[in-house]
């Protein structure tokens, strides 16, 4: 691996006693990724934070000079070979802004650092303290903005969930596998029950669930995804996120590469040729989340073929051992009825720079107008 500049020392202002070694790796090869990936002796992260992830993106989402992705690597002082996190980073500009994000792109569904669980409690609270320190020597950023921040990483805290800059963004679900061996109920559920008997009388009709092992076979079935959701969002009269070239060359980059080094997996209803209903999954070891579905021939909308496989790909996480399913951003009404709990989600957003805290001012008026706005328009509706 070549490290970019030479290994930097971090003392800690907070606690003078510790100090970490930074070096950082710019424009990283796959192979330069998964052997710093693999210095971890116990790597805990979600999907959107693996090597091949990031890969896919840099190569479909960095084309230009002004977007480079780079890893910083923190270690403790007397350990230095051995990183006890992983901090993926982006910098770009948006517009005349110089921002810094943990690599998302509207393609990530959660952001995070890699950790290493072997480093135990003792970095964990010092870990927010070592960001924190490096986000201050940064001076060729104006704005840091990292969306999507969860409070855990598949067990672990996440220390940047813990800055003190960060602001409440959204919310998600997450559902834990294994409360069902604690006596947990998410199998008992109505709506298990409920797709089961659509499954049944699916098969009955000669329709089967399966994987998409083979590169060939997950991009034919991401071929077949892309055109149903086309079509399903032009009948809704919606824009197809997924019509953008970069993005569905981020998933088909994915899709080619060998399971063993992706966390891409393709799951399908299937009826003979036809596809009934997709579905494109992102795993690590702990954690599936679920990215994109679609759906096929109308006649098939009274089995709730979306359900069905929701529920299907939700049983087969679980024997593969996984632990955490997480619903993705938002909290739709058919994300609650499969059960687990719901989990606020925050935004780092953290002025480096005058003309950053100018755009944070900006972005708080534009907020403020806006709820003012929405307020007057409710006032006049209930005078009508």
């Amino acid at each position: 691996m070549t490290w970019l500049g030479s290994e930097q020392r971090l003392p800690l202002r907070s606690d003078p006693a510790s100090v970490f070694l930074l070096r950082e790796l710019e424009n990283p090869t796959l192979t330069e990724l998964n052997e710093l990936w693999a210095t971890l002796q116990q790597p805990v992260q979600t999907p959107f934070q693996t090597p091949a992830f990031l890969h896919a993106l840099k190569a479909t989402h960095c084309r230009g000079h002004n977007t480079v992705l780079s890893v910083i690597s923190f270690s403790n002082a007397h350990q230095a070979k051995q990183p006890v996190m992983l901090l993926p980073l982006l910098r770009y500009r948006r517009g005349p802004l110089r921002v810094l994000e943990v690599p998302d792109c509207g393609l990530a569904d959660q952001t995070a650092p890699v950790l290493d669980a072997s480093a135990g409690n003792a970095a964990d609270g010092l870990l927010p303290k070592a960001i924190q320190a490096y986000f201050s020597e940064l001076d060729d950023i104006d704005l840091i903005d990292v969306k999507k921040l969860h409070y855990r990483v598949c067990g672990l805290n996440n220390p940047l969930f813990a800055q003190s800059e960060c602001v409440l963004d959204s919310q998600t679900r997450r559902l834990d596998l294994f409360d069902d061996e604690a006596g947990g109920s998410w199998r008992r559920k109505a709506i298990y029950k409920k797709v089961r008997s659509k499954y049944r009388k699916l098969t009955e009709m000669g329709v089967v669930f399966e994987e998409a092992t083979t590169p060939t076979e997950r991009l034919s079935l991401f071929s077949v995804l892309a055109g149903q959701r086309c079509d399903r969002f032009r009948k809704l009269g919606r824009e197809d996120s997924l019509q953008r070239e970069e993005r569905a060359s981020f998933y088909r980059s994915l899709a080619e590469m060998e399971t063993l080094n992706s966390p891409y997996r393709a799951f399908a209803l299937r009826h003979g040729h036809h596809i009934v209903a997709a579905l494109v999954l992102m795993k690590s070891e702990t954690q599936a989340t679920p990215v994109l579905i679609s759906i096929g021939d109308d006649k098939w909308h009274s089995y709730s073929p979306g359900m069905v496989l929701f529920a299907k790909v939700i049983e087969w996480a679980s024997e593969e051992g996984v632990r955490w399913f997480s619903f993705g951003t938002g909290e739709q009404d058919y994300k609650q009825r499969f059960g687990g709990e719901p989990l606020d989600t925050r935004r780092l957003l953290k002025p480096l720079s005058a003309r950053g805290k100018l755009f944070l001012r900006a972005r708080e008026a534009h907020h403020t107008a806006h709820e003012v706005l929405k307020i007057a328009v409710g006032r006049n509706r209930d005078g009508e």
